[in-house]
């Protein structure tokens, strides 16, 4: 009998019981800044579709916590999922301010909702004006005080412990001239390396330019052409040493 294969049918059974994916699990998660951090899912039946990471912040947060399910990665040889969540940003009407209750902290940039002692800051969405409410807590404490009410420890599979697989673009060394997706401003965009130091790095996007911490990287989508280039020889180089025959060692670095 093959029990891996009976395993997956009761995991199944199980699912469509209960009306979601029991096999998806929390598995590690970085943080980006305050309110958002990356995530990484862990799962053993087939793989999931957006609606399934969707629903697993829904059930496993409390919806306090949303992904951008643009920022989603499957890596079936690890059987995981990274994704980029952030806490719920909750807006309202701007206009909201003359309402009863509302008090200027600062006179068109801050309010506070006095009844739930709430603080709303002004921010521009798409050309209007609108009320962002401020966010008190921080994404990591609420992922772990979520860990420890579920008395969870799936810390096995970690952005650190398969670093070394195909996820090291995510870790790795960052330098100028690299294309990567970054968050700026709650947002993914894609930019290029204009400058990097060790806690921060310069980038270009469509927008303009920004610096952000190197931690709001989320992906390498490519490396300097120059840098791997030159990467590329020097290994070739070494090869070519090593055996004494330098078409050997063009073809082990294909």
């Amino acid at each position: 009998m093959n029990k891996d294969r009976l395993f997956n049918s009761l995991e199944q059974k199980l699912s469509a019981d209960v009306g979601h994916r029991v096999d998806l699990q929390f598995a590690d998660a970085r943080r980006i800044n305050k309110t958002t951090a990356h995530f990484m899912i862990e799962y053993t039946g087939k793989t999931p579709v957006s609606d399934d990471i969707a629903d697993f912040f829904i059930r496993k947060f409390n919806a306090k916590i949303t992904p951008f399910i643009s920022t989603a990665k499957v890596y079936d040889e690890t059987k995981v999922i990274t994704v980029v969540a952030q806490i719920l940003n909750v807006t309202r009407e701007f206009e909201d301010i003359s309402k009863p209750g509302m008090k200027a902290v600062i006179t068109g940039a801050t309010y506070l909702d006095v009844p739930l002692q709430e603080v709303w800051e002004v921010q521009q969405r798409n050309g209007k004006k609108v009320l962002v409410r401020k966010v008190k807590d921080d994404i990591m404490a609420i992922v772990q005080a979520r860990r420890s009410a579920m008395m969870e420890d799936n810390n096995h599979k970690t952005f650190a412990s398969i670093a070394k697989g195909s996820l090291m673009s995510y870790l790795g060394m960052i330098e100028k001239g690299d294309r990567v997706r970054v968050m700026v401003d709650s947002k993914v965009v894609d930019a290029e390396v204009l400058a990097a130091s060790e806690g921060q790095i310069k980038v270009k996007h469509a927008s303009g330019t920004e610096t952000v911490a190197r931690e709001a990287v989320i992906e390498v989508v490519s490396k300097n052409p120059q840098t791997a280039e030159k990467e590329k020889k020097g290994t070739e180089d070494y090869f070519s040493k090593a055996y004494g025959n330098p078409e050997y060692a063009k073809q082990l670095i294909k």
